[in-house]
């Protein structure tokens, strides 16, 4: 349970930081641009410090999920552990990052462009974390108590 508990930490840590980065440095002109453009966004409900929390959130909870997902996977999984790292990477993005960026473009809350491109950095993101579920959760062999 620790080393699961981990390794939901240590690729949360690492989705939020390679999101930052994309957002800052590869989509940044484009965020700039489409903020300039739309409407005021609604005022967050929470305190100034819930809200900067509830920023970093979202990562942890994906990677706590692709951790679960994996896990429940490899038991009875014959191919490459990469593999299904890759594969259970891809239904936790497909499960959550396009229907929430979907949800935004269709309630008016985010332009198109910008929303597609993030949907994109975040499938990156997945992928940049991905290879680090067969190292951060091995497979247990048979009476092995780790």
């Amino acid at each position: 349970m620790l080393r699961f508990i981990i390794a939901g930490f240590v690729i949360g840590f690492v989705l939020n930081l390679t999101g930052w980065a994309g957002n800052v440095f590869l989509l940044g002109s484009m965020w700039e641009q489409e903020v300039a453009v739309a409407p005021p966004p609604m005022h967050s409900p929470f305190s100034p410090l819930v809200h900067a929390i509830l920023q970093f959130v979202s990562d942890f909870v994906f990677a706590f999920v692709l951790c679960a997902v994996y896990r429940l996977g490899i038991s009875s999984w014959r191919g490459s552990q990469m593999g299904l790292a890759f594969i259970c990477g891809v239904i936790v993005w497909m499960g959550g990052v396009p229907m929430c960026y979907l949800g935004l473009v269709n309630g008016g809350y985010l332009p198109m462009g910008v929303s597609i491109a993030t949907t994109l950095l975040a499938l990156i993101t997945f992928f940049i974390v991905a290879p680090l579920l067969p190292v951060l959760l091995p497979v247990r062999m048979e009476g092995d108590s780790a």
